[in-house]
């Protein structure tokens, strides 16, 4: 029996899901104190683009305040969940080695640039309405995370993927 593509995909996925799941939770289980460090930086680049448009910004540690509301980086707030559900996605799809890393080089990077603008977003709109900053936080980014991990991998499938397939095909 052979199983098609999307089906092969799903499977792959799901597996690629659990292993890589199973290993972020244990490293942020286990090594909790040492992501702390990755909290830090995460709050030092927010607070740096912030800075960039607005002296009423400044940090302590893994903390970032923008005009009196503060925010606190925790490892659910780095980004890492969401490189690990893309890279699953990734290293799923049928593809070359050099395809999976072209997508996870660049793929990674771009999560981590998109989740800094979630976290300058939430400054802003938690300096601006509790009640806009309590919205967007606990609804509209869930919902765009899961778009904008989506989006990332289409991207890769376009850019990489399947230009290298239109590249190597042979005209009739």
């Amino acid at each position: 029996m052979s199983l098609s593509p999307p089906v092969k995909f799903v499977l792959w996925f799901v597996l690629a899901l659990a292993v890589l799941g199973l290993t972020y939770a244990h490293i942020t289980a286990t090594y909790h104190d040492h992501l702390k460090g990755l909290m830090t930086f995460t709050a030092f680049v927010c607070n740096g683009v912030t800075s960039v448009f607005s002296g009423d910004t400044f940090r302590t540690g893994a903390i970032c305040s923008y005009k009196g509301f503060s925010v606190e980086i925790v490892d659910e707030c780095t980004g890492l969940l969401e490189m690990v559900i893309y890279c699953a996605a990734v290293l799923a799809f049928g593809t070359t080695i050099r395809n999976k890393v072209l997508g996870l080089l660049f793929g990674v990077p771009a999560i981590f640039v998109f989740n800094i603008l979630r976290i300058i977003v939430l400054l802003l709109a938690g300096a601006y309405s509790r009640e806009l900053f309590d919205f967007m936080h606990l609804y509209f980014w869930q919902a765009t995370l899961i778009i904008m991990i989506a989006a990332v991998w289409i991207g890769w499938l376009y850019l990489v993927v399947f230009r290298e397939k239109k590249s190597v095909a042979v005209p009739s």
